[in-house]
């Protein structure tokens, strides 16, 4: 695909994503861990496929982008594991952060990917096979995950109105 004047300049890609960040963002916020900001997510995904050219080359840049936001998550989860292996004497055993309470802090408890895939099904309404297809996973698995996944979410919500 030939570029045009206006992805040429980056005006097509900035309109293309202005046009996709709230879906993104939203997107990035669930599947974020609660310390992280859901922007910065966005921000390097972003960042990490323009380095492979121009947004307009891509098919479906929404799932394109949507992966790339999963797939940095979940390197961030497995460099943060990494990290407090190698030197838990800076990482402190417990966040110094404050937390506030939410409706939504028990997705906390699930992995970035079965949050993704519970926003997708459940808020966004895609089909477990257009969610296989953008997480290159079989079908059949990702039903028997997020049905695991919706059952935790219920033991742990069940869990908050017993202690609350």
């Amino acid at each position: 695909m030939e570029p045009t004047a206006a992805t040429a300049d980056g005006r097509g890609d900035r309109e293309l994503f202005a046009s996709l960040y709230p879906g993104l963002r939203r997107f990035a916020a669930v599947v974020a861990a609660s310390d992280r900001d859901p922007d910065d997510l966005v921000q390097e995904a972003l960042a990490r496929t323009l380095r492979g050219g121009p947004l307009g080359r891509l098919d479906a840049p929404t799932a394109y982008l949507r992966r790339a936001i999963l797939n940095e998550e979940l390197s961030r989860r497995r460099a943060d594991v990494r990290h407090r292996r190698v030197d838990p004497v800076l990482v402190p055993a417990e966040r110094t952060m404050a937390t506030y309470p939410s409706d939504l802090s028990v997705l906390d408890a699930l992995d970035p990917l079965d949050r993704a895939l519970v926003y997708l099904t459940a808020v966004e309404g895609w089909t477990f096979a257009d969610v296989a297809a953008l997480l290159d996973r079989p079908e059949a698995s990702l039903r028997v995950r997020a049905s695991r996944a919706r059952a935790r979410l219920r033991d742990l919500i069940k869990g908050a109105d017993v202690d609350g």
